[in-house]
């Protein structure tokens, strides 16, 4: 399993740096422009539906499904290949509808764009739709691999998309850096599509075009309903603290650099976990004492990574934000203002890996009415704090509202777990989460002192920036890890006698 995590986790970190250099890129050549807001208009819809199909709502009901049935190949392969089919077309119905209801969508989203911004958001959106008839595949094709415990090419896939949209900007543009954009990001799903496909004839993952329409296929698509739902929610949370923040001077804007930020540990470390976690939750679905092992196993590798990466961007969050984005119109005011915004931000940390590991519990079991009746709870929570700390924290209130609910839905899940015994956090996990704590104080400690008595070696040169927060990541990674060590041979010493 740590084999695993760690390979989804190093290649989804190299996604995240490459979807950084793009976002530069992107910044440099297009700006703070009409162009950009018509190119950002756009590629907001194919993101969206993507959110909606692509990431999660498909493969959290395909895995179980397509894993209780991996025994057996003929079984497996023609439930798969009825699933991708049958996707395939309503998926291409469903574009060919959207495509003709594309600007009827647009002015509700972007009423105050003009004619001209209006028609080129309309061609560009058109150009980029196809693109989630490709990915959604790529997904389900990817559910087979997970199974087959091949993780690398999942996490490969958001690298290809990331270069093509950086290859495309040196390229002579068709009639703008938009065009050019929005033809990458059609390109970019057709190769991610090819690498699933390519990885698949390697593994011998087979399937063929069918139309048959099982009980398992009919199951399948019965489950797929809640799970777009669920992803609905979160995409409508999100919506909703945008519109909120609109309402405060330049607030979109902090929250959107500290919720990058916030993504990256997201990305790398919890992602990584659920991915890896849904397939092997949903080969011992009937076992509940080694899913509750896997689960705090899961825990344990979760907590110990993300518990110092919330101290660190409690400690250091401006030294972060200076290092990756004070430059050019982003100025210290803005960092001032941003750095709040990080720290309410990340104390959300912990509760989203506790819901990364929960969560494929109730996917495995097609148990997904549970979950989503916690997440539209926890939407109203979201709301009703965004009202009330907005007077007075503004768009810092907003992340408070954010990392609330994320607590508020973890407690929720563990609660209804341990319930209905289907969990129980192990006196091992109970312990190493002590040392955990241990360890992160003794970094805490290191990285404020160390931080503060070399603030004065922090230059203006961007590569003296990133020299300088390289070398205070790599000094406490040694402290906090060589922390645990030593906690480790203690204990071993201890047995022993």
């Amino acid at each position: 399993m740590f084999k695993s995590i760690f390979t989804f986790s190093f290649f989804t970190a190299i996604s995240r740096i490459s979807g950084l250099i793009r976002d530069v890129l992107i910044a440099t050549v297009v700006g703070a422009t009409s162009l950009a807001d018509i190119f950002f208009s756009s590629f907001r819809f194919a993101n969206l539906f993507r959110a909606f199909f692509a990431e999660g709502a498909f493969t959290t009901s395909f895995i179980p499904l397509y894993s209780a049935k991996s025994c057996d190949n003929k079984k497996a392969f023609n439930f798969a290949s009825s699933v991708i089919s049958i996707t395939f077309i309503i998926l291409l119905i469903f574009c060919l509808i959207i495509q003709i209801f594309f600007p009827y969508m647009i002015k509700v989203f972007t009423p105050g764009f003009d004619q001209s911004k209006f028609t080129l958001t309309v061609t560009l959106s058109r150009i980029m739709m196809p693109y989630i008839i490709f990915v959604s595949i790529a997904s389900l094709i990817g559910g087979m691999l997970q199974v087959r415990q091949h993780f690398a090419s999942i996490a490969i896939a958001p690298i290809i998309l990331n270069l093509c949209l950086i290859i495309s900007l040196f390229l002579p543009y068709i009639e703008t850096p938009a065009h050019n954009l929005s033809i990458a990001v059609l390109v970019g799903g057709v190769l991610q599509l090819s690498l699933m496909l390519l990885s698949a004839y390697k593994l011998k993952v087979v399937f063929f075009f069918s139309i048959k329409l099982s009980n398992e296929v009919k199951l399948f698509f019965k489950r797929v309903i809640p799970a777009v739902i669920n992803n609905c929610i979160t995409q409508i949370s999100l919506w909703i603290d945008t519109i909120m923040a609109s309402f405060i001077p330049n607030a979109v804007s902090y929250i959107y650099y500290a919720d990058r930020l916030n993504q990256l540990p997201q990305g790398v470390i919890g992602t990584a976990i659920g991915t890896v976690l849904l397939p092997l939750i949903s080969k011992q679905v009937n076992n509940t004492e080694n899913i509750v092992k896997i689960q705090n196993k899961a825990l344990n590798i979760g907590l110990m990574l993300i518990i110092p990466t919330t101290a660190a961007f409690i400690i250091i969050p401006d030294i972060i934000l200076l290092t990756l984005f004070s430059y050019g119109k982003f100025d210290h005011y803005a960092v001032q203002q941003t750095v709040p915004t990080l720290v309410a931000f990340s104390l959300s940390l912990p509760a989203f890996i506790i819901n990364k590991v929960l969560l494929p519990t109730f996917f495995a079991k097609g148990s997904l009415k549970t979950p989503t009746i916690f997440s539209l709870m926890c939407l109203g929570i979201n709301v009703v704090l965004n009202l009330l700390l907005m007077n007075k924290y503004q768009h810092i209130g907003i992340a408070i509202a954010t990392s609330v609910s994320t607590w508020v839905n973890s407690i929720l899940l563990v609660s209804y777990l341990i319930i209905n015994k289907m969990y129980k956090i192990s006196r091992v996990l109970l312990l190493n989460t002590v040392k955990i704590f241990v360890a992160t104080a003794v970094m805490s400690i290191t990285l404020y002192v160390s931080s503060s008595l070399s603030a004065e070696l922090f230059l203006d040169k961007i590569f003296a920036r990133v020299i300088y927060l390289a070398t205070l990541i790599a000094l406490n990674i040694v402290v906090y890890f060589g922390t645990l060590y030593l906690m480790s041979i203690s204990d071993f010493k201890y047995t022993k006698l």
